[in-house]
């Protein structure tokens, strides 16, 4: 496709994101995202749903926390704040791992 005077280029436009406010980080497992700028629900429809509060539920939460900041500091390698609570999280996640107890069976299974 040519570019003409009625097809001018795009210019995307990606506001900055700043690690100022973040959802609980049960929150951040239903909202889909650990940043309150980024949560724009999709027609007008606001995932709210509680889950239960079980081991599993805590070390998903703290995974997707982790997953949040790991993708955040892909972007703002610098932000020291996010390295220290990445690095939390990380700690966090591997002491929960080491006390899930062993199962045959997965949860979706019970």
């Amino acid at each position: 496709m040519h570019l003409t005077p009625s097809h001018p280029p795009a210019y995307p436009s990606v506001p900055p994101q700043r690690l100022t406010s973040r959802y609980s980080d049960a929150d951040a497992l239903i909202r889909g995202t650990l940043f309150p700028e980024l949560d724009l629900p999709f027609a007008n429809f606001e995932n709210t749903t509680p889950l239960p509060q079980t081991q599993l539920t805590e070390l998903m939460q703290t995974d997707f926390v982790l997953h949040e900041l790991k993708l955040y500091l892909n972007i703002h390698p610098n932000d020291t704040n996010a390295q220290t609570l990445y690095h939390e999280y990380k700690e966090r996640s591997t002491a929960m791992k080491k006390e899930m107890p062993e199962s045959d069976t997965w949860p979706w299974e019970v």
